[in-house]
């Protein structure tokens, strides 16, 4: 039977290469969008638009309008550093890119502060869970904790 375990969960941030900015500009309104590659997942819950608290304090949500969809986080991560567009991914995940200077975070004014729960998913073992496979989880859940 499959056993998931919640890790954590990690604030969402909005994201871009500083190659692409440099092309083409930073975004200071959350208007400014319309005007960008805007990259989405292409699975259902993300399909809507992003959340964004405009500049009267409402919850909004912006369509996202960009040339790609994709389906995993990590080649978000890898598009968005090759400065293909603007994308939103959980904070763990480009978090040491954002330290490196590699990604900058944008329109944090306006960001929501929700957040992405992320999970292990892995095989159940019946009551006992292996000391190996207990320490890897121990670990990836100090790991995505952003």
């Amino acid at each position: 039977r499959l056993v998931a375990r919640k890790l954590g969960q990690s604030r969402m941030v909005l994201v871009a290469s500083p190659a692409y900015l440099e092309t083409r500009g930073a975004p200071s309104a959350l208007s400014d969008l319309a005007r960008h590659n805007m990259l989405a997942f292409g699975f259902a819950r993300h399909i809507e638009g992003w959340p964004f608290i405009d500049a009267a304090g409402k919850s909004i949500i912006l369509p996202i309008v960009g040339n790609m969809s994709l389906t995993d986080g990590e080649a978000m991560r890898r598009t968005t550093l090759a400065g293909a567009g603007i994308a939103r991914l959980a904070r763990w995940h480009v978090e040491p890119d954002i330290a490196a200077g590699l990604l900058v975070p944008l329109l944090e004014e306006f960001n929501p502060g929700d957040e992405e729960p992320t999970h292990a998913v892995y095989v159940g073992q019946g009551k006992h869970l292996p000391a190996r496979v207990r320490a890897f989880l121990d670990f990836l859940a100090e790991t995505v904790r952003i």
